[in-house]
Order: C-alpha cells, then structure tokens, then sequence
C-alpha cells in the first residue's frame, strides 16, 4: 500500500503515480453458519416507485438466526421498516413491523447527524438494545444519502436536487468539507474524486461487479431479499456472525452497497469485510478490516486506522467509532461497517439464552 500523503496534491497528474491501483475483490458466497453461533442479516432497499424526482422509498428488513450446537435454527427476532423519503431527506411517513409505538414521531425528521438524536427520543432503549429494528433505522441517514448515486446510472443527465445533504457539495461548501471538516479519505479536497468529478473529463467511481453471495444450499443463509422489479434500484447488506472460541467472541461481518443496472446486472460501490475477537469485557481486541470494492483510491487509506479502536468498548461504538476515527482516517462507509460491532453484546445476549 502507498503511504498516505500528509497533503493533497494539486493536480491529477501529481495525484495518480501516488495512488493504489482500483480494489476488485467483490465476495463471492457467504460463510456457512457454524453451529453454536448468531447471524444477523439485515438489508435496506432504496426505489423510486414514481420515477425521477419523486420521494424515495426505503424497504428494511433485518433478522437475527441462531444456529445451535446440535438441531434446527432458530429465528431469534426480525423486524421490518418502510420509510418513504421527500425533499431535503425528510421523512414522509415510516411503519415497521412488528410495531413499535413512538416510531410515528419520526415523520418531518430529516436524514443526517441528527436522525439518530431523534431515533432515540423517539424509540428510547432501542439502540441500547440494538434490535435488529435500530439497525434499520440507523441506516436511514446513510441510505437516504447514498441513494441518489441510481440515478447516475440510469440517467447521467439527471442532476438530482431532490434529497441533497446541504452540509456537503453545496452551495458555499468545499469539496469534501463538511462543518469545516474533512467528510472521509475518499473525499479529501484536492484528491481523486474531485478532480475526476463529471464534467472533469476524467472517470468517477471504481464500480465492480458484485460477487454472487446468495445460499442456494441454505435456505437460512440470508432472510428474505426482495426481487428487483426494474427501475433505479440501489440496496445495502450487512452481515454478522458471532461465535465463541474460548473466553473469546469471534466476529465476521460483510457490508455492501449496491446499484442495479438496466439489465439487472448488481454493481458493488462499497464493500468491506471485517474480522475481530472481543475480550471477555467487551472491548475489542483484534480486529482486520479489509476493503473489497471502493470508489475512490484514497478510500482504501482509512482501513489501517481501525487500529485505533483496540481496548474501546464495543457497546459504545454505535457513537464511539466516529468520534475516534475522523477526517482522513476514516471512510464514511467503513465506519458504517464498523457501527455494527454495537450489535456484538446483544448477540452474545442470543447465544447465552441457548447455552452457548
């Protein structure tokens, strides 16, 4: 790996020679579930049942599965979310299922650093619990942010005003800055990205192919994913399983966003994969984060930094993981991954009601 440069460069010609080549290593499969361990799945779907220009609807779903010892797995708890998404990322109308009373006061919020203040007064104890309904929740502020990234495939010529994040890219604002910050590695003004922008003449993001991970052998592999239908079509996974090994938790966890083509063809933007062990206090003692599929060059800079959240409690990195890695040590979508190491104490939770 290159080293990470201390500055930007000012121009592409200085930028390229300095950059790693574009990441290729979409996932093909998912792991087998290994008896006496925890699976959370979960997923969000983002379409435009109206067409361009019209709000955004989220579809969530999201289920934990324990695998015994011995025997037949076992659906522990699901949850479903539909969210339908306006102007300016405000929440039109939101329901889940099973429901959960509060969770109306979340119609006019918008997506962005204070959805998440408003999950919780909402939805108190929610996060606390991480059920796998806060996951989905949770991921509105990303998806709703990302989701316009379709519409660049499907018609390039389309700028799509309808749901803009204000804080970044627009009128005023710098490249890459938010609040006066660096958004993330991926987007440091001066890099990659901002000088292969549309309209610079230059190639934007590093798409791939995404890798086959459905379990045609294993019925229980993954929960239900809903069949794309045609049209702009974007959706985020997320996968993690938990296990013992000794007075130790081993964690293997899978994040992907995708975009379908017109042809239906699954395009990778972003994805990770992610290893770790937590100590018997629940702080993490090892953990390997490895980019598989990223847009940006730069992006692949922020995995080594995941170094720095060695001996933090995992139960708090549902804040934690931002506040400790910024700027140009971490990648947006990385420490979204990471977010979901929160989920760890509740799926231990899982496997100790099982006697595992």
């Amino acid at each position: 790996m290159a080293p990470t440069p201390t500055g930007a460069a000012t121009s592409t010609d200085e930028l390229r020679p300095t950059l790693p080549p574009d990441l290729d290593d979409s996932i093909v499969g998912t792991p087998a579930r290994r008896p006496g361990s925890a699976r959370r799945t979960a997923t969000v779907d983002m379409t435009w049942p109206g067409g361009v220009g019209t709000d955004l609807h989220l579809l969530g779903r999201a289920r934990d599965l324990l695998t015994p010892a011995t025997g037949e797995a076992v659906v522990a708890a699901e949850a479903e979310m539909r969210v339908i998404v306006g102007d300016l990322r405000t929440v039109r109308a939101v329901e889940c299922d099973p429901p959960r009373p509060g969770i109306e006061r979340l119609v006019g919020t918008r997506g962005g650093s204070y959805l998440r203040g408003a999950i919780d007064e909402a939805l108190p104890g929610e996060r606390e619990a991480a059920t796998p309904l806060h996951v989905l929740l949770d991921d509105v502020a990303g998806t709703s942010l990302i989701a316009g990234f379709a519409w660049m495939r499907w018609a390039p010529g389309v700028r799509r005003e309808r749901g803009r994040d204000e804080g970044f890219d627009g009128p005023g604002s710098t490249f890459g800055m938010r609040k006066g910050r660096i958004i993330c590695s991926g987007l440091r003004p001066g890099g990659f990205a901002q000088s292969h922008r549309p309209g610079t003449g230059g190639t934007s993001q590093a798409l791939r192919v995404a890798g086959d991970i459905s379990t045609p052998d294993d019925p229980w592999g993954w929960h239900q994913l809903p069949e794309w239908t045609g049209g702009p079509h974007m959706r985020r996974h997320r996968r993690i399983d938990l296990w013992p090994e000794g007075d130790r938790l081993v964690v293997d966890a899978f994040f992907r966003d995708t975009s379908f083509e017109p042809d239906g063809t699954a395009l990778a933007l972003h994805e990770y994969t992610v290893e770790a062990e937590i100590a018997p206090d629940l702080t993490l003692e090892r953990i390997e984060a490895r980019p598989r599929v990223l847009p940006y060059p730069e992006c692949q800079w922020a995995a080594p930094h995941v170094e720095l959240l060695r001996g933090k409690p995992v139960e708090a990195f549902r804040t934690g993981v931002q506040e400790t890695l910024t700027e140009l040590q971490c990648c947006t979508h990385l420490n979204d991954m990471l977010r979901c190491l929160t989920e760890v104490p509740a799926l231990a939770r899982l496997l100790a009601t099982a006697g595992h």
